[in-house]
């Protein structure tokens, strides 16, 4: 993505407000390794029936693997060795970072298994978990951002199917409930988005920070959300806007915002500049579809 590390400020300067899609080093409209890991962790729950199999899923993103798409360095060394034909788990014990990787690796591709188990959110919350070993993503941090992403892409399909506005505190509530141990840098996070939802973006970066550790980034997107619910386009722009892991935010904030509008609610001229050869648009249209079925 095309602001992918830049800081807020640098965007600013640069593009005002960024709204389109800009010429990337793949080209306008390509999607990175976000999309890419995401519709490979739902072809694997398609394949398992609904059920996730962390070795389905660990094949699924061995064989999607495309380098030029961004993975992380940590990531990309096991993905390698498990398309080489390393178990997973032993490729994921010799890479794995000391303590596990507190990034947000796990909650930037979780959002499929929210369509997959819309009415158990223990369901969720264990899913998420498993496909966050696949990776490495053991850390604390790393595992707590996958859970709250999930959840709260559940709760916010939850919400969009009553329809009517979302009220951040009850968001929040509802999300945290759903999950007992949240780290403090998390409680931390959301206490401030429940007391700030409409906070001008530079004190939610101040506040929240854009950088790729989950405990940052997957508020930041969350924020996003809640302060622009009503409006998708507003809301993924809001989050880009940010700046830091600006791909991984909007990729966040975007399912979020996915999951409460619904496709429709994305602007068309999006739509119509997004890839759409195989693993494009079309194709994950036609995954979420079926998985949420």
């Amino acid at each position: 993505m095309v602001v992918e590390g830049a800081s807020r400020r640098a965007i600013r300067e640069r593009y005002g407000t960024l709204r389109e899609m800009e010429e990337a080093r793949l080209g306008r409209g390509t999607y990175t390794d976000d999309t890419r890991m995401a519709a490979d962790l739902a072809r694997a729950l398609l394949d398992g029936g609904g059920v996730l199999d962390p070795d389905a899923v660990a094949r699924r993103f061995g064989e999607g693997y495309e380098p030029a798409r961004g993975y992380g360095g940590n990531t990309r060394r096991i993905l390698e060795a498990i398309r080489s034909g390393t178990p997973w788990r032993e490729a994921a014990r010799r890479f794995e970072l000391p303590g596990g990787s507190w990034a947000n690796g796990a909650a930037m591709r979780v959002a499929p298994v929210a369509l997959a188990f819309p009415d158990d959110a223990a369901a969720v919350r264990e899913a998420a978990l498993s496909q966050a070993r696949i990776t490495g993503h053991n850390h604390p941090l790393g595992r707590a951002g996958a859970v709250l992403q999930a959840l709260a892409v559940r709760e916010a399909l939850e919400r969009g199917a009553a329809g009517g506005p979302i009220e951040t505190r009850g968001f929040l509530d509802a999300v945290r409930l759903a999950h007992d141990a949240w780290p403090d840098e998390f409680e931390e996070a959301l206490r401030w988005i429940e007391e700030n939802p409409d906070a001008p973006p530079g004190d939610a970066v101040r506040a929240l920070g854009t950088g790729a550790r989950a405990s940052r980034s997957v508020p930041a997107a969350l924020w996003a959300f809640l302060s622009g619910s009503e409006d998708a386009e507003a809301a993924i722009v809001r989050a880009v806007n940010l700046g830091g892991d600006a791909d991984t935010i909007g990729a966040m904030a975007g399912a979020l915002a996915g999951a409460y509008r619904g496709a429709d609610a994305l602007p068309r001229r999006w739509l119509d500049t997004l890839e759409d050869g195989p693993g494009g648009r079309s194709d994950l249209v036609e995954l979420a579809d079926r998985l949420f079925e």
